[in-house]
């Protein structure tokens, strides 16, 4: 008789036991959704989505797009930099289904502010004072003008040497004439220095050879 007595009370036990934990148990819901704007003409990427009370909660994604496990009776807060923040409750009419969906719309937060004009100068007598004191640089095109007037083009053109192109452009023209009135020319001290460009001497011309057989024919060459 008592083991039927210790079993009654351990069943009653686990009754009354069973009974509180289901009376105090919530009942949980997968909410998912959209953060959109109040006009539902955009979604709200990466709003952060907090249950008040418990700082559980999750982000949406770059889509507006979010998912996870709420309780019934939780206050669900959406905020967002730009919006005011949105709150949501999760009844028990929610709560009875397993997958809930919500579109949350948030409103914007715009605020305006007064126009604002920096000044560089302390006051209007700083900026004077420093205005009528300012030296203008000339600009681009004076510049130019200044580069290209007579007497400083004709003062660099004197002071200014030959360049590298120049020299190679000289020794060239000299090589050439060189090569091509070769065993006709004469010295090269003889036609200004060793920079000159050497010229064709007598030896190849036909009217220097003319006027030589000329002068055999006179008999100009004979001895006297």
């Amino acid at each position: 008789m008592k083991s039927i007595y210790l079993l009654l009370f351990f069943v009653a036990v686990l009754a009354v036991t069973g009974h509180a934990q289901n009376k105090g148990s919530k009942a949980a819901v997968q909410l998912s959704g959209l953060t959109v704007s109040s006009d539902s003409l955009s979604t709200v990427p990466f709003a952060t989505i907090l249950v008040k009370n418990r700082f559980k909660g999750t982000v949406s994604d770059s889509r507006g797009f979010f998912t996870f496990v709420a309780l019934e009776g939780d206050t669900i807060v959406f905020t967002e930099v730009g919006y005011k923040p949105s709150m949501m409750v999760v009844d028990a009419q929610m709560a009875k289904e397993d997958l809930y969906t919500v579109l949350m719309p948030m409103m914007r937060d715009t605020i305006s502010l007064p126009m604002a004009v920096i000044y560089p100068w302390p006051s209007r007598e700083a900026f004077k004072r420093e205005f009528l004191a300012l030296e203008l640089k000339d600009d681009a095109y004076s510049r130019a003008a200044k580069n290209l007037e007579n007497e400083l083009l004709a003062q660099l053109a004197s002071a200014m040497t030959m360049d590298a192109s120049e020299n190679q452009r000289l020794y060239m023209q000299k090589t050439i004439a060189q090569t091509y009135y070769a065993g006709g020319q004469q010295n090269f001290h003889q036609l200004g220095g060793p920079n000159a460009i050497p010229i064709p001497s007598t030896l190849l011309n036909p009217l220097a050879w003319a006027e030589f057989v000329k002068a055999i024919k006179r008999g100009d060459f004979k001895r006297k």
